[in-house]
């Protein structure tokens, strides 16, 4: 080798070992910096016409696991939902408490029935009518704040899942930026590492947001798209979008468009995104929230209804009761008829001591045994115009809400009580069949008149029934026969008929309502609702008018899958009767006794029997319907309150435990990711070393070569 190409090799080896040095110093700087992959330092030997001339530096690698790295990105997806939703349930059990808690809903539960029972004991204490009433009004409380917590945090998740699709469009940005860099800098045979590293933390972190899938071609780009194959990244970032709602109810869904989709260029993904923490969000807003939301409100309707039953049985005493308001709404009193069955209804006016003051049957004034709401109307002043010696009165009415009221003028020295008989003159419930359109059929069923009437509820809604939901039924239900279905509302009491057929399903009927213009005129809609195993026809009148389902045949598909009013929401707005709370007294303690010698009624200071009763429907077992996460059976309120509970704090313990597990192999993954690919500084300081002295021995050649040429310069001097 001549001199010339010594110090030639020497300049490769000084320069090479100059970029050996830079590659070890870029390491050793970015040893903390997050998502940087140490790059390895490659060389190769130099050769022109088959003789090695020096050395040359080859392109840094980046020493990643690529498997490993698809790994993490699963993991973390999965890491971000479970997170989201241990933290929702962690806010939940601050809330709901466990069942153990003496605040929480099943204890208050029990000792509403214990203050009914001590009630039974002496029903003329109005101290302890008033601590019945008062234990009322804290389940219902409690109630109303739980259905509030549920809603808020269904309207935080949706606000989240915005921002968080925010967060996902700017991190598709940021990816589409580096894969221009990197194409170009490949391109222009420029070092790559550090963009890649780059775009490597990116992808990282947009899957905490959301589950993807994701492919390098050979150009460099990365091209992204859901795990179901829609595009989010490739030549250009696809736009997501979702606008939070500003409120939401218990009535509101997804599935009925009341919370907007997670749209990719206009088209709705949300059900593509399975991890993440959007997928979390989802989850708890559309699901698990929802669920919980609709079991709370099962248990408030049932036991509104149970002790509504029991309470309308009786009358307040020695109090005189003159005023009623009744809380069942009717869209077209005029048309809408009932039926009673076996037995009557006693209508009774009583003095302050309790005697008779007048008395006769419903179907006596009513003249048989059905009639509309408003025939019922005239049958109630009937009765009281004979009271008034003839005088025309209108004690009863129905008022512009369709409510059916008695307002018996405070002048008069009489209360009004009602009491159902069976047809040997024993107390038994009238059996009332209901036709709710006018058009012959029996839709609804219900027992007691007062009851059906919601004339002395001891609970009650201030909402309108604007929402009717079926039963939870399988998700390939049919109807197997054919059938018709007549929607009305408040206003228009027949908008519109819905032809059933035999292959119907909830899906196709709620297809049909949809497509309906009348419907749609009167901003009527229907959705299909996931719940528990199954679905739910829901129709809502979405202006909150009050509104009507009624089947238009004998078929009974509309009562075989048990479309009625909705107890969506009943938890919301529950609470113990306004003139109650204010005056205790009018706390139903007994019933109307009837005197068999004489046939008269009366009522006594010491009848308990109407106490007992209200404290007996917490002892007694009621069926509840699958709902939520729950599946139907049988229990007593205060279980039924329990279960909630205990659900809630096992899911939430579950949850937990999967989200530490989920995270722990996130770290251990991470970890090995960052054995593999992180800096070693020990490593890093021995190359230092090497390089080091290669860069001084590279310079010792070159100081060696520098003298020859002198010692040759000299010669030929």
């Amino acid at each position: 080798m001549s001199i010339t190409m010594a110090l030639g090799a020497a300049m490769s080896g000084l320069t090479t070992a100059q970029q050996g040095l830079d590659s070890v110093s870029r390491n050793i700087s970015n040893v903390n910096t997050k998502g940087y992959t140490r790059k390895i330092f490659v060389q190769e030997s130099q050769v022109l016409g088959g003789t090695g001339v020096g050395v040359r530096a080859k392109a840094l690698t980046r020493n990643v696991d690529e498997s490993l790295m698809r790994d993490i990105r699963r993991e973390a997806a999965m890491a971000g939902d479970y997170s989201v939703q241990t933290s929702y349930y962690s806010r939940i059990q601050d809330s709901f408490g466990t069942p153990a808690d003496n605040s929480s809903i099943a204890h208050r539960i029990s000792d509403l029935a214990s203050q009914f029972e001590t009630l039974g004991l002496d029903v003329s204490d109005i101290t302890q009518a008033s601590n019945t009433v008062n234990s009322a009004a804290d389940v219902a409380d409690q109630l109303n704040r739980m259905s509030q917590t549920i809603q808020d945090l269904r309207l935080d998740a949706d606000r989240s899942i915005e921002s968080d699709v925010q967060s996902v469009n700017d991190l598709l940005g940021r990816i589409d930026t580096l894969n221009a860099e990197i194409v170009r800098n490949q391109n222009t045979f420029q070092d790559t590492g550090d963009l890649e590293d780059q775009r490597d933390q990116a992808l990282t972190d947009l899957a905490g947001y959301m589950d993807f899938s994701y492919f390098k071609r050979d150009s460099g780009e990365v091209i992204l798209l859901t795990t179901s194959g829609s595009s989010l990244l490739d030549k250009n970032p696809v736009t997501l979008s979702h606008m939070a709602v500003t409120k939401t109810d218990a009535g509101l869904t997804y599935e009925a468009g009341n919370f907007n989709g997670i749209t990719a260029n206009g088209v709705d993904i949300t059900s593509q995104i399975k991890g993440g923490s959007i997928a979390g969000y989802v989850n708890m807003r559309d699901t698990t929230l929802a669920g919980m939301q609709a079991e709370i409100d099962q248990l408030a309707s049932q036991m509104k209804d149970a002790l509504n039953a029991a309470h309308n049985r009786g009358t307040p005493y020695p109090e005189l009761a003159q005023t009623f308001n009744g809380t069942r709404t009717f869209i077209d009193p005029a048309n809408q008829q009932i039926t009673l069955g076996a037995g009557d209804v006693q209508l009774v006016l009583y003095n302050a001591d309790g005697t008779q003051a007048a008395q006769s049957t419903l179907k006596t004034e009513l003249g048989g045994s059905s009639g509309s709401v408003n025939d019922v109307v005239d049958a109630l002043n009937s009765f009281f115009t004979d009271y008034n010696n003839g005088t025309p009165v209108t004690w009863a009415s129905v008022d512009s809400d369709g409510h059916v009221n008695v307002a018996i003028p405070s002048t008069e020295t009489v209360g009004f009580a009602m009491r159902d008989e069976d047809a040997v003159n024993a107390p038994a419930d009238m059996k009332i069949a209901f036709d709710s359109n006018g058009d012959g059929l029996t839709d609804q069923t219900a027992s007691g008149f007062s009851n059906f009437f919601g004339l002395n509820d001891f609970y009650v809604n201030d909402s309108a029934n604007y929402l009717y939901d079926s039963n939870v039924v399988s998700k390939g239900w049919k109807a197997s026969t054919t059938s018709a279905m007549e929607i009305g509302m408040t206003g228009s009491p027949s908008v519109a008929t819905i032809a059933i057929g035999p292959q119907d399903t909830i899906q196709s009927i709620a297809a049909k309502i949809n497509a309906d213009p009348s419907l749609a005129a009167a901003n009527i809609t229907a959705s299909v609702v996931n719940e528990g195993s199954g679905v739910r026809l829901r129709i809502l009148q979405n202006d909150g008018k009050e509104l009507n389902v009624a089947e238009t045949t004998n078929a009974g598909v509309l009562s075989r899958i048990g479309v009625g009013p909705s107890v969506s929401g009943n938890s919301t707005d529950i609470k113990v009767r306004d003139d109650l709370f204010a005056n205790p007294s009018l706390l139903s303690s007994g019933v109307l006794q009837r005197n068999a010698d004489t046939g008269q009624y009366s009522l006594g200071s010491g009848d308990n029997s109407i106490a007992n009763a209200l404290a007996k429907v917490f002892d007694s077992t009621v069926k509840f319907g699958e709902t939520g996460a729950l599946a139907g059976g049988t229990q007593t309120f205060s279980q039924y309150a329990a279960s909630i509970l205990s659900q809630s704090s096992t899911a939430a313990s579950r949850m937990e435990g999967q989200s530490t597990t989920q995270q722990t192999l996130l770290d251990s993954l991470t970890l090995k990711q960052g054995q593999t690919s992180g800096v070693n500084l020990d490593e890093e300081l021995t190359q230092l070393i090497i390089y080091q002295q290669a860069y001084s021995a590279a310079a010792r050649v070159i100081t060696t070569s520098t003298q020859l040429f002198d010692i040759l310069n000299n010669i030929t001097t």
